[in-house]
């Protein structure tokens, strides 16, 4: 009796394992709708900034029937997203991984909860551009820090990855859709000057880093849209536009019916960028799909492995849990402690080991996928310490790490944990 209770829990516990895994594995896949549904908010709220902007700076005599269509579009995409957020089951994941994603969606949906108030004083061209800009970038990225930290969250690594794509493709089309504001700006009002040109450039920089990251983690078919999105004349022609707004510091001006083409080039551009978007979401959703169905396929096999185990009779055997070594005796005259049968007791460790193996290799490249959020975490902390000790923006505060980078011939995030180290070691001498 005695082995056929300790055998039964050994079984159970991993069958439990393998239950917790799928549980992971089907709020992953809520978690994929999720993201897929911030992505779409995030591209209507891009379009509506632009818009917005272009009708501001133009003194409404742009863009006006376009905005209007805009903004019932975005409020549709908004109940989309609410209608997902109301799928999680927020008793169930009240754990400690889950403290931050929840703090992000409650910071997205008061922004979403403002955005009526802010509509009304861009009917009424009581905003500037930069206000503009700058509200709506903050609702955008509150919206992708619910996708940054549903990355973070991720236990899978092939979920992982490609979350961690997605949301590098995300931050890189917001970057695109602010140099699309700041542009279409600078040319309705006819040239840039030196902080307009400066954002414009910061804007091309940090688009480029995250489109180097997107495409470390992106899937092979993600990586083919990605490269066949924006053809060459295109990318020329938005050099070309780049070049005259800078140049327009220096000369006074720049053409104001630029600004159209500009818009309709850069939005193109946005658009291509969404449907690569697109093709990631559903890589996610195949992903988190397929990875469900297989984790439920292979419970019901070591369930049933697991029950035949168990009804099998034999002499004992005591089975330990590590590999012998390799001039250790046959497993039959090891095995023999009047516990178990030695097929009984091997076939265990066998499966013990294996789902201790896999779970091994699962955390291995874990870390591999999640090296690129350290590395903005890393970033983005510094960032702040800097504000907040040299009393800098945050473009300035950037600006200055960027700038420092290139002095010491080091990498940005290498900078970044400098900053912090040396942050921490002032701390602990002032205790």
């Amino acid at each position: 009796m005695a082995n056929t209770s300790a055998t039964q829990e050994v079984a159970d516990y991993l069958l439990a394992s393998k239950r917790c895994e799928i549980l992971g594995l089907d709020h992953l896949l809520h978690m994929g709708r999720l993201v897929a549904a911030v992505s779409d908010l995030v591209h209507a709220l891009q379009q509506e900034r632009g818009l917005s902007n272009l009708h501001v700076a133009s003194r409404g005599e742009r863009a006006g029937e376009r905005l209007a269509r805009r903004v019932e579009e975005t409020r549709d995409r908004e109940q989309a997203f609410r209608e997902r957020l109301a799928e999680l089951d927020t008793q169930r994941l009240c754990s400690p991984g889950f403290v931050r994603l929840f703090a992000r969606i409650a910071y997205a949906l008061h922004g979403l909860d403002e955005l009526r108030a802010v509509r009304r004083e861009i009917r009424g061209l009581k905003l500037s551009p930069e206000a503009i800009i700058e509200g709506y970038s903050e609702l955008v990225r509150g919206l992708l820090a619910v996708v940054f930290e549903a990355a973070d969250a991720a236990a899978d690594p092939d979920i992982s990855r490609v979350l961690v794509a997605m949301f590098h493709l995300m931050q890189g089309k917001e970057l695109a859709g602010q140099e699309r504001a700041v542009g279409a700006a600078g040319f309705a009002r006819g040239g840039f000057d030196e902080p307009l040109s400066g954002r414009l450039q910061q804007l091309i920089d940090h688009q480029e880093r995250c489109f180097q990251i997107f495409m470390e983690f992106a899937d092979s078919r993600s990586l083919d849209a990605w490269r066949g999105a924006i053809s060459r004349e295109a990318m020329t022609t938005l050099e070309r536009f780049r070049r005259i707004a800078f140049a327009s510091v220096q000369e006074g001006q720049a053409e104001q019916s630029l600004c159209d083409d500009w818009f309709e080039l850069t939005t193109a551009r946005i658009n291509a960028i969404k449907e690569v978007e697109d093709r990631l979401e559903v890589a996610l959703t195949e992903l988190c799909a397929r990875k469900l169905e297989d984790a439920r396929a292979d419970l019901d096999k070591h369930r049933i492995e697991l029950d035949t185990l168990v009804e099998q009779p034999g002499p004992g055997s005591f089975a330990i849990f590590y590999d012998p070594p390799a001039d250790a005796p046959p497993v039959e005259e090891t095995y023999d402690a009047g516990c178990a049968s030695p097929r009984l007791g091997r076939s265990l460790i066998d499966l013990v080991q294996s789902q201790s193996l896999r779970l091994h290799e699962m955390g291995e490249q874990l870390r591999e996928a999640q090296a690129a959020l350290e590395e903005r975490k890393s970033i983005e902390k510094a960032k702040g310490l800097i504000m907040t000790h040299r009393d800098m923006t945050e473009d300035e505060a950037y600006r200055f790490m960027r700038k420092l980078a290139m002095t010491q011939n080091k990498k940005l995030v290498d900078v970044a944990r400098a900053t912090i180290d040396l942050a921490d070691m002032f701390k602990g001498v002032g205790r």
